[in-house]
């Protein structure tokens, strides 16, 4: 079984939105959907079709094997376009309109005080899930892997990540994968990883 990461593309959502939901479903729900996670998959495909911000095609890395998609990950680092943080915003206010979205970013808020953005030398990962069929066979591991090299040709020393506390499964998997825990600020435990520089 071969798997290639390759950047995503407009085309995939029918295959990618459905992983994006699932790597963050219990609070992309509450804060897209209010609780209703029909609304908040329809959030993030319309939001994955624009292709800039945080929930667009072009800052997510697709695990595939043939021309199946197994796999999904995303990164936040200091060189991403200085309108991400604003297309994301307006992803929003399109979809849901002005007076409505005020109320999702107030729910977001809830939780975004809780996160702190990756520093200088640091890459911040996430939206990480693997198809249900692929699942622990390695396909996690290799967009992990694949994010560190990302973040090493970036000049970063280490890799940072949030979890929520109550996802041992995802914790277990990231101390494995040689994450140590920095810090934990409810909901979330944050993680992070020393990244070798390169050798030239």
């Amino acid at each position: 079984m071969t798997v290639v990461v390759r950047q995503a593309t407009a085309r995939d959502a029918t295959y990618a939105v459905p992983l994006l939901l699932d790597a963050g479903e219990h609070l992309l729900t509450k804060i897209y959907g209010d609780g209703d996670r029909d609304t908040a998959f329809a959030f993030l495909s319309a939001a994955w079709l624009r292709g800039t911000g945080q929930y667009g095609f072009a800052n997510h890395w697709l695990a595939c094997i043939e021309d199946e998609i197994v796999g999904i990950i995303s990164c936040w680092h200091d060189s991403l376009p200085q309108h991400f943080d604003r297309d994301t915003l307006t992803s929003i206010t399109d979809f849901f309109g002005l007076d409505e979205a005020i109320d999702v970013v107030m729910r977001s808020q809830t939780y975004t005080i809780a996160l702190n953005p990756p520093m200088v030398l640091e890459m911040s990962i996430g939206h990480l899930a693997v198809a249900a069929g692929a699942r622990r066979s390695g396909v996690a591991t290799i967009l992990v892997r694949y994010m560190e090299n990302m973040a090493r040709e970036l000049g970063k020393l280490s890799l940072v990540l949030d979890v929520e506390e109550h996802n041992i499964r995802a914790i277990d998997f990231y101390k494995s994968m040689g994450f140590k825990s920095r810090q934990g600020i409810p909901p979330f435990i944050q993680f992070t990883k020393g990244i070798a520089p390169v050798i030239t």
